[in-house]
């Protein structure tokens, strides 16, 4: 097929250069279409290129298409005794044709067969020398050209070797560099560190396995439903999104080592140390950051099972020590004892004190932090609940709000709240149709408490899976076939979390019509107000 096309360029090249010197001469000298030879070789021109166009050339040998341009020199050739013509320029078609696919002695028999051409049609205008010097400058014009054309041809054609074999090379070094990325790739996403890097212009460059499952991004980059959140500390205040460690690492600030928590996906925490690392950049204007962040979560707990156990051990081992000095105090005080007795009490004594000392060292080194209750504003912890789930709802088309009073207030464990109505939420947007509303409702219930209502217009709960709904990892048979991600934990760990504020917990729902939780707390002073200044209360569900 490449071979045709040549052949068919050139010849069409030849064929429209001497079609255009016929239309020339016919509107300035219509005279010479009287000459039989010019109309021969006008007429085997045509017929060549006809012939070109009909012939099957990809089942002919290589060499035959060398005829074509000698054809094509012999038209110009009868052209050429037309007087006063000079078409004998157009030969410089089929030289340079030979000349770039032929060797030298082709193009040499060309031009001696263009020399024997216009020694034999155009002879008979001028003297024989005359003739001679048009024979030598034209053998000498085109053997020029054509050694010219043929260098640059064969320097052409090994430019396009190099540039083949080049060009191998780069695809092989191409594939071999994609199979060690996998490789590297294959290794990164078996780490259990989590690795991220990112732009930045905050963009996510390439993420490992084990960081999309703590964060809930699928492998494009994208936020999963299920989201984790970022906490200054264990039961902290959640991050802003400008503090957020890949915020950070977007900024390019330098961490070492720092600590961070994460309620991941699953409902868990987990401790992570993040430390940030520059990066080659993509290109001059955009830096990039490794972001590594080590779980740290088990040396933590193992920690904590250590000072567990200490402070269980020192709690044991206090009493019989205090029972030990107890009755050797008693046994000093007696005036019977032999001198011998009474120093071996005292060294009793001193050793059971010495011992007790570290004894309640370690019981105060293991004791666990307790949390004081402390006055909590519900409407400021709903807020935020659905500033978090926002973005979901708007993906899935839900009308998520809160209504009700401006300020409610209880007692209690602001982190412990928020998660019970994180729990609530999420099971309320989940489980509930795209075009649905879920809305939280603040007020104060007939029993003067804090109440918060959360309601949704969602598949609804059975009568029979409502009484198993606190069961650890109960979870419906709708929404175990409908696919949704879940633990069964999150309302357990919200009644739980409601008895420890001294609450009553609530859940009434109709299937197809949607699920209501209500949270009853101790208000922390006077009823809460409405924006008009008038209480609210709202009727207890039945």
């Amino acid at each position: 097929m490449r071979r045709t096309s040549s052949i068919l360029r050139w010849q069409m090249i030849c064929t429209g250069a001497m079609v255009s010197v016929a239309l020339i001469i016919a509107m300035l000298k219509p005279a010479v279409f009287g000459h039989a030879l010019f109309l021969m070789g006008l007429t085997l021109i045509v017929l060549v290129t006809i012939g070109a166009f009909l012939a099957p050339w990809h089942r002919m040998p290589g060499w035959v298409t060398i005829v074509v341009p000698f054809l094509d020199i012999l038209g110009i050739g009868f052209a050429v005794s037309a007087q006063d013509m000079r078409v004998g320029f157009l030969w410089v078609i089929p030289v340079a044709w030979l000349a770039t696919y032929h060797a030298g002695w082709v193009v040499a028999a060309a031009v001696g067969f263009v020399c024997a051409c216009l020694t034999a049609f155009a002879g008979g205008q001028g003297t024989p020398s005359d003739t001679a010097v048009r024979v030598v400058i034209t053998a000498l014009a085109l053997s020029f050209l054509g050694t010219s054309i043929r260098v640059g041809a064969r320097q052409s054609r090994a430019t396009r070797r190099l540039l083949r074999r080049q060009s191998d090379q780069i695809n092989r070094t191409a594939d071999r560099a994609a199979g060690h990325e996998r490789r590297v790739t294959d290794i990164i996403d078996a780490l259990d560190t989590a690795l991220v890097t990112v732009a930045s212009d905050g963009g996510i460059l390439k993420m490992n396995e084990t960081y999309r499952a703590l964060y809930g991004r699928d492998r494009y980059g994208a936020q999963l439903p299920a989201q984790a959140v970022e906490y200054d500390d264990h039961r902290g205040e959640p991050l802003r999104r400008g503090h957020t460690t890949l915020a950070r690492a977007a900024r390019g600030e330098r961490l070492q080592a720092e600590r961070v928590w994460l309620y991941d996906t699953l409902g868990r925490w987990r401790a992570l140390d993040a430390t940030t690392h520059p990066t080659a950049p993509l290109t001059d204007d955009t830096e990039t950051t490794l972001l590594i962040l080590d779980d740290v979560t088990e040396q933590l707990e193992a920690s904590a099972d250590r000072q567990k156990m200490v402070a269980i051990v020192s709690h044991e081992l206090r009493n019989p020590l205090t029972a030990i000095i107890g009755h050797v105090d008693l046994l000093l005080d007696r005036d019977d004892l032999p001198p011998r007795v009474h120093e071996q009490l005292e060294v009793v004594l001193r050793a059971g004190e010495r011992m007790q000392h570290l004894v309640s060292t370690a019981l105060e080194t293991g004791r666990a932090a307790f949390t004081e209750p402390e006055p909590v504003d519900l409407r400021v912890l709903a807020d935020a609940a659905v500033e978090l789930f926002l973005p979901t709802a708007a993906g899935k088309g839900l009308n998520l709000s809160v209504v009700g009073l401006e300020t409610l207030m209880t007692t209690g464990d602001a982190f412990r709240l928020r998660q019970a109505i994180d729990n609530i939420l999420s099971n309320a947007v989940k489980y509930t149709p795209g075009g649905g509303s879920v809305f939280i409702r603040l007020g104060i219930s007939r029993d003067q408490r804090a109440q918060v209502t959360i309601s949704d217009t969602g598949v609804g709960i059975a009568a029979d899976d409502l009484e198993r709904l606190f069961e650890p990892y109960f979870r419906t048979s709708d929404a175990v076939h409908s696919g949704i991600p879940g633990t069964g934990l999150g309302m357990g760990i919200v009644r739980a979390i409601v008895e420890e504020h001294h609450g009553e917990l609530t859940v009434t729902s109709q299937p197809g019509e949607g699920t209501h939780v209500e949270m009853r707390l101790p208000t922390h002073a006077a009823p809460a107000m409405s924006a008009s200044g008038s209480e609210t209360p709202i009727e207890e569900s039945r």
